[in-house]
């Protein structure tokens, strides 16, 4: 299937951060953005986003649980803190299951 040119326009930095981004992997610009958007609408995700999924995932259950702990609702002392990150494991784990969920890994 023959490719169709398609025009964007952007802000001098957001160029700048494309350029960037196809020099670190040895491409040409447009064709780094031709592979983005690829990615993007086949809803792939690079090795790199599987990392990042599940760092942010682990972040976002681990905040959680701080919250709990700073409003009295979790567990205390040494014991507590083993609990806790049990438990962030635990919702970490779930979260990540969600979210490959809902982009459909």
């Amino acid at each position: 299937m023959a490719r169709v040119p398609i025009t964007v326009y952007l802000q001098p930095d957001q160029l700048a951060g494309i350029e960037r981004r196809a020099a670190q992997v040895g491409k040409q610009r447009s064709a780094w953005v031709a592979d983005t958007l690829v990615r993007a609408l086949d809803d792939e995700l690079l090795p790199l986003d599987e990392i990042l999924l599940d760092q942010l995932t682990k972040m976002r259950a681990s905040v959680e649980l701080l919250v709990e702990g700073q409003v009295g609702h979790g567990p205390k002392g040494k014991a507590g803190l083993m609990e806790i990150r049990q438990r962030g494991r635990e919702l970490a784990a779930r979260m990540l299951a969600e979210a490959r969920q809902r982009v459909g890994r």
